[in-house]
């Protein structure tokens, strides 16, 4: 089969994950040349890579028309990525018919934080009530467990479960800075740690990773990994800001902007500028990327319906300015007597 006829209509979902490895020891000078689909026209799309540093790590001979390899995790989202839409409400405890014995009513004037930065701080005069009231007769709660050896057949039993049904969860450090919308700056920390610290550029806005707070490796093995998204994350409008800058007679230093695949033709890429092409660092970049393969559409459709849910809710609090809401304090002596009756019967209860 014709290589360019091949990926010319081919998703961009079913792309691996690109990506470049900048080798600043590297001494021969060559030329890369891939063909990418492009689905707006019937000729196929050259992109060069010329430089003296590049070598290419993976991903490209698919491109190139040659057998699809086996990706060497499946990384998903196993739960639901937040979309904007509010939660559902907290069940509401059964009221307390409390006798009021002493009341004090007090105004205050109070100043709240907004629930949106942008928005004015929330104003308003208050009533605080504090009231004393006659002991309702609420049960204690039950006691703690007793405690028992390591080597407890229930302890051990009990901590199989756990292994069995509870994995650990991997911490995944990440600092992201998106410039336009399009392209993001990478900082990858492994464990946390500045020692083998990965840098690389993405095609992805990895504003939308921030839906959720865990994905999931599997490995070819079969091994499972829950990752915990640690992500710092900030947004650079590079046209805004050298604006800015020019009204103060300042220039604007855009930061280098590697070509990179375009995203909608040839899927997830990176280029990474500084650190080792292996360890945890890069697996993790790697991993992002895949899930991004993976769950890019997903993930996409719940960031603009959260930037959607954040622009109406932002109209409405605009149009609807919240108020501050009284404050009502109840306190009532233990009667201890009545307590301990209640202990004891419910102790011959069980």
């Amino acid at each position: 089969m014709n290589p360019k006829n091949q990926h010319r209509h081919t998703p961009r979902s079913s792309f691996p994950s690109l990506y470049i490895f900048r080798d600043r020891c590297a001494q021969a000078s060559f030329q890369t040349e891939s063909t990418f689909a492009n689905p707006h026209g019937n000729c196929p799309r050259i992109m060069k890579f010329l430089s003296t540093s590049f070598a290419l790590l993976g991903g490209l001979l698919q491109l190139c028309g040659q057998e699809k390899t086996t990706p060497k995790w499946d990384v998903e989202i196993p739960g639901p990525i937040y979309d904007g839409k509010p939660s559902a409400p907290a069940p509401k405890p059964e009221p307390i018919n409390f006798k009021v014995e002493q009341s004090r009513t007090t105004r205050m004037a109070v100043t709240e934080a907004p629930e949106m930065p942008d928005l004015p701080p929330i104003k308003g005069v208050i009533n605080v009530t504090v009231q004393l009231v006659k002991d309702p007769g609420l049960p204690d709660p039950p006691p703690p467990l007793p405690q028992l050896p390591p080597d407890d057949p229930a302890v051990i039993a009990r901590m199989e479960e756990f292994r069995q049904n509870y994995r650990g969860t991997e911490l995944v450090f990440l600092s992201a800075t998106v410039y336009d919308h399009s392209r993001t700056l990478l900082r990858i920390f492994p464990n946390g740690k500045a020692d083998g610290e990965i840098i690389a550029w993405s095609n992805l806005d990895f504003n939308q990773f921030g839906g959720f707070s865990s994905y999931r490796v599997t490995d070819g093995d079969g091994t499972i990994h829950d990752c915990g998204l640690l992500m710092g994350i900030g947004n650079e409008n590079t046209a805004a800001m050298a604006e800015r800058l020019a009204r103060y007679g300042k220039n604007y230093n855009k930061p280098e902007n590697p070509k990179l695949p375009d995203l909608a033709a040839s899927g997830p890429a990176f280029l990474v500028i500084d650190g080792q092409a292996d360890g945890a660092a890069m697996n993790t970049l790697s991993q992002v990327h895949e899930l991004y393969r993976k769950e890019g559409v997903r993930m996409e459709e719940a960031f603009h319906a959260k930037e959607k849910a954040y622009v109406e809710r932002h109209a409405y609090l605009l149009a609807h300015p919240p108020v501050p809401e009284n404050v009502k304090i109840q306190f009532w002596k233990r009667d201890r007597a009545a307590a301990l009756q209640q202990n004891k019967e419910r102790a011959k209860g069980q």
